[in-house]
């Protein structure tokens, strides 16, 4: 987080009240207006024309304050009397990241809900799940997230949304490396990385990978693995591995699954 510096008069003249405000000419502003009165500026005016209504690229070094007043915002919604409801704020807060090209505020932003109140995360979450379904928002959220899936200390943070919005087109841009927490990783990350590739479990390199969970030592993945594989069972492969499978299977409920599985 920036650090905010304080401080007396510079001039030496010592005591005076009067502080040099910073110039804001580059945000077109006038020299009044602060980073609060900018946020809901532009909240306001997503409201009105789905269009940020002002110039973001000039606001790039304010982004992660931006980003910070969204998340204030929305985890004490009645702090304000003014603007629209959370799941709007949510919305158009990330709307304005994506429209600036703010990709590292974005990941933080999630990294933060995250771990925030939970009816903060759900309005984030819902807020991706719609703009994902956009051409011109989820290359960009799929790209913030792939950063996140490469990064040792966000990539459970990430399966965690991705699994939770269910969004196939999230999925398959996404399945090189969904595919490797699926195969490679253990305990909730790999359910969560199953999960998100059951959509599109028709994909060659999917099916391939959920043929081979169901020789994984953990049962708990195997289980997964059947489960997703026995709403394929017309499918050769399918059929073929559930049957090389069966006899040496020891858990019961797998067990079961790839006896449906046969024909």
């Amino acid at each position: 987080m920036p650090k905010e510096a304080f401080g007396g008069d510079d001039s030496g003249g010592g005591g005076g009240d009067a502080r040099k405000k910073p110039s804001l000419d580059r945000f077109g502003l006038k020299p009044d207006v602060n980073i609060r009165d900018l946020f809901w500026k532009i909240i306001a005016s997503y409201t009105a024309t789905k269009k940020p209504g002002q110039d973001l690229t000039a606001l790039e070094d304010e982004r992660f304050a931006l980003m910070r007043l969204a998340l204030s915002t929305l985890a004490n919604p009645k702090s304000s009397h003014y603007g629209p409801a959370p799941k709007f704020i949510a919305l158009y807060s990330v709307m304005m990241l994506v429209d600036g090209g703010w990709k590292d505020a974005f990941v933080e932003l999630l990294e933060e809900a995250h771990d925030s109140d939970p009816e903060v995360r759900k309005d984030i979450v819902a807020t991706i799940r719609k703009l994902a379904q956009q051409e011109e928002y989820k290359a960009f959220i799929a790209d913030g997230l792939t950063i996140m899936l490469r990064g040792r200390e966000t990539s459970a943070i990430a399966l965690s949304y991705i699994a939770g919005m269910e969004n196939k087109g999230l999925s398959e841009l996404l399945k090189k490396e969904l595919v490797i927490f699926a195969r490679g990783d253990v305990g909730e990350n790999q359910m969560n990385a199953i999960k998100a590739i059951t959509l599109i479990k028709e994909d060659e390199e999917v099916k391939k990978s959920l043929i081979v969970l169901l020789s994984h030592w953990d049962s708990e993945a195997r289980l997964a693995a059947a489960k997703v594989l026995e709403e394929m069972k017309e499918d050769p492969d399918v059929i073929s591995a559930a049957m090389r499978r069966k006899g040496s299977e020891s858990d019961p409920q797998v067990k079961k699954i790839l006896e449906r599985i046969l024909p």
